[in-house]
């Protein structure tokens, strides 16, 4: 799911896209990830990805993500805790 943010704070970081990978694979990931990165749309995107505590295993997102971004020298940092904290990224392609 993905969508637009408008966020009216002090000093505002805001995205172009959020993109919410809750619910979603490994690879259905990969698969957005690469048309993100493909497309070359947007500067400043948020993705989250949550903190894996509904996760049967443990998180696996959150690592994926972060491991795709930096084997493609993606820029990347964590988000405000009011924008998501741990369980979002501040993406910058």
């Amino acid at each position: 799911m993905s969508y637009y943010a408008d966020k009216g704070n002090k000093y505002p970081q805001n995205p172009e896209l959020i993109l919410d990978f809750h619910g979603y694979t490994t690879m259905e990931c990969k698969e957005e990830l690469d048309e993100l990165v493909r497309n070359s749309e947007y500067s400043h995107v948020r993705i989250i990805v949550g903190k894996g505590q509904n996760s049967a295993n443990g998180p696996v997102l959150p690592d994926f993500v972060r491991n795709y971004l930096t084997t493609r020298n993606i820029r990347f940092n964590q988000s405000k805790i009011q924008d998501g904290g741990a369980g979002a990224l501040e993406v910058f392609l």
